[in-house]
């Protein structure tokens, strides 16, 4: 099955039902893709490769992704480009299989499992989801960003300013003075 041009309004039925997956699995590739994703722009479109295989009720997604976007600087917040060229591999169950006991810690088996509702497997939804793990939590145009002044707000990345930043004492520094009296008064007595 081959996708090559879509339809905003297509994607949220873009998918198939797990009936429809055949035994020796279903290969989706698609391009020219454009997602709504909340704070990123595409540069140029999404292409990639979704691979399904059902094993039981769970079904198994590998492929990759590949594109652009345009990310925001966390410190500077100057736009920036960022490449994609991403392969993944996930487990999907369905939802209903989920057991919510109250909160708990996740182990790393379950970090890599997705779920789908009622027999149907959404491509736009996994596409989205492995978009959004890629994306990096502190989005930085480079290491080496300096950022905004916090006085006047100029791009330190740029250009310099006059301003004097005025550095406030640490809380903790109170904490450093009693362990430095705690350390002499115990080498006196020691």
């Amino acid at each position: 099955m081959s996708i090559s041009q879509f339809n905003q309004q297509d994607l949220s039925s873009w998918g198939v039902h797990i009936d429809e997956i055949p035994p020796e699995g279903l290969t989706v590739d698609f391009e020219n893709f454009f997602a709504d994703i909340e704070g990123v722009r595409l540069v140029e479109p999404l292409r990639g490769k979704i691979r399904l295989k059902k094993l039981g009720y769970e079904v198994e997604a590998k492929g990759f992704i590949k594109g652009k976007l345009e990310l925001t600087c966390d410190r500077c917040l100057d736009s920036f480009e960022f490449s994609i060229d991403e392969e993944f591999q996930v487990t999907l169950l369905p939802r209903k299989s989920l057991n919510i006991e109250g909160e708990r810690e996740l182990d790393s088996q379950e970090l890599e499992v997705s779920f789908y509702d009622e027999s149907f497997i959404s491509f736009y939804n996994i596409i989205i989801e492995e978009i959004e793990l890629v994306i990096p939590f502190r989005k930085l145009c480079s290491s080496s960003c300096k950022g905004l002044c916090p006085v006047c707000g100029t791009n330190l990345n740029r250009e310099s300013c006059g301003c004097k930043v005025i550095k406030k004492p640490s809380p903790f520094a109170v904490l450093k003075d009693l362990f430095k009296q705690a350390e002499s008064k115990i080498a006196k007595e020691g």
